[in-house]
C-alpha cells in the first residue's frame, strides 16, 4: 500500500473520538462455544444499540499466561463494539476459564477452534452471518488467516506482526535475533547458529534421529558455551514444566500453513513494523504476497510500518502506532461499506 493510503488509514475514525474507556458503550454477553470435546469460555461484545453486526473474533498471540494473552483482545472488543461491530474474547484452550489442557494442545486445536467459534456464534440473532472476521496478532497472525481458509463462515482476515513463513524460518530468524540483542559477539553467533539450524529443522522434519545428533552436539558444547546459547534438546523440553508455553508450537513445528493460504480469497489485512525483531518482514510480505496472487485475492492490503517493532513501538521514542485507527479505518471501507 502506498504511503499516502497508510497515512489515510492511520486518521483517528470519528467513532474514536467519542470512546470513553469508563463509559458502558456496548452490551457483553457470556458465551461458551463448544470445540473438539472441550468448552472455551468467552463474551461476546455489541454495539448498544439495536442491529445485525459484523463480528470480529479476536485471536491471541502465543503462549498460555492468560493476563499478557488476553491483553490485545480486550482493548480491541469495546472499541470495535463502540464503533460499530461485534466483537468475541475467548480464553484458549487450557487457559484462564477454557477448559482443556494447553500441554496436550497443537497448533491446530487453536485453528479449528477459531472456526467452530465463527460457526457457533453464526447462528447468535445478533450477528450478521455473512460478515464474520478474524483478527489476530503474532502467532494468532497466522493462525487468523489459516482459520480463514478452512472456514467458508469466514470472509475477511486481519493479520498483525503474521509470521507468514515456515515454522523452521520464523525460529532461526527469531533465535538469532535474540542472540544479538543479547550481545553476544557475531562470532560465538555464527559458531552456534548452525546447531540452532539443524534443531528447527529436525523439528520440521520430526526426525528423531536428528534430534538425537542434535542433542549430542548440545551436551559437548555445554561446556565450552553458556547453556543459553544454545538449543534445548527435545526430551528436555518435554521434561521441563517450565517450558509448556512452548510445547504446542513444537508439536507443530512439522505442519504446513503456508499451504493451506493458497486457497485464501478472503479480504485480508495484513500489517508489520518494519523493524520486527521476532518474525522476518521481507520473508512474510513475499510470502503474502505471492500467496495473494496464486489464490487470485484482489481485496488483499499489506502495509509495512516504518521504524516500529513486533508490537508497533518505536525502539527509540516507545511511541506506539495506533494500529487500532487502521484496523477500524479498513473494516470501515472493505466490511461496513464506508
Amino acid at each position: 500500500m502506498d504511503s499516502a493510503a497508510v497515512v489515510r488509514l492511520l486518521v483517528k475514525p470519528a467513532c474514536l473520538g467519542t470512546y470513553v474507556d469508563s463509559a458502558r458503550t456496548c452490551v457483553v454477553e457470556d458465551i461458551p462455544v463448544q470445540s473438539k470435546g472441550i468448552l472455551l469460555s468467552g463474551q461476546l461484545y455489541l454495539p448498544a444499540r439495536a442491529g445485525r453486526w459484523p463480528l470480529v473474533i479476536l485471536v491471541h498471540g502465543g503462549f498460555n499466561e492468560s493476563d499478557l494473552i488476553m491483553q490485545a483482545p480486550r482493548y480491541y472488543a469495546p472499541r470495535l463494539a463502540h464503533c460499530g461491530l461485534a466483537a468475541y474474547v475467548y480464553w484458549k484452550r487450557g487457559t484462564g476459564l477454557s477448559g482443556g489442557v494447553y500441554a496436550d494442545a497443537t497448533n491446530d486445536d487453536f485453528i479449528d477452534d477459531i472456526v467452530n467459534i465463527a460457526e457457533v456464534l453464526a447462528t447468535h440473532p445478533y450477528i450478521d452471518r455473512s460478515r464474520i472476521g478474524v483478527q489476530g496478532g503474532s502467532s494468532g497472525g497466522l493462525m487468523a488467516p489459516v482459520a480463514a481458509a478452512r472456514s467458508g463462515r469466514i470472509s475477511f482476515v486481519i493479520s498483525t506482526s503474521g509470521p507468514i513463513v515456515p515454522t523452521e524460518e520464523e525460529n532461526n530468524f527469531n533465535v538469532e535475533t535474540a542472540l544479538h540483542v543479547r550481545g553476544y559477539a557475531d562470532s560465538l553467533i555464527q559458531n552456534v547458529m548452525p546447531l540452532w539450524r539443524r534443531h528447527h529443522a529436525a523439528w520440521a522434519n520430526s526426525d528423531t534421529s536428528e534430534h538425537e545428533a542434535v542433542a549430542a552436539k548440545v551436551y559437548e558444547l555445554r561446556k565450552l558455551y553458556n547453556p543459553l546459547m544454545l538449543p534445548t534438546p527435545y526430551r528436555e523440553i518435554f521434561a521441563d514444566s517450565g517450558l509448556v508455553f512452548l510445547w504446542p508450537s513444537f508439536r507443530s513445528a512439522h505442519r504446513d500453513y503456508l499451504a493451506e493460504l493458497k486457497h485464501l480469497k478472503d479480504k485480508w489485512l495484513s500489517i508489520y513494523g518494519e523493524r520486527d525483531e521476532i518474525v522476518p518482514v521481507s520473508s512474510c510480505v513475499r510470502n503474502v504476497r505471492a500467496l495473494i496472487e496464486e489464490s487470485g485475492n484482489t481485496f488483499s492490503c499489506i502495509i509495512v510500518l516504518p521504524n516500529v517493532d513486533h508490537s508497533f513501538i518505536n525502539p527509540e521514542t516507545r511511541k506506539q502506532v495506533p494500529i487500532v485507527n487502521i484496523i477500524i479505518n479498513w473494516l470501515n471501507e472493505s466490511v461496513l461499506g464506508g
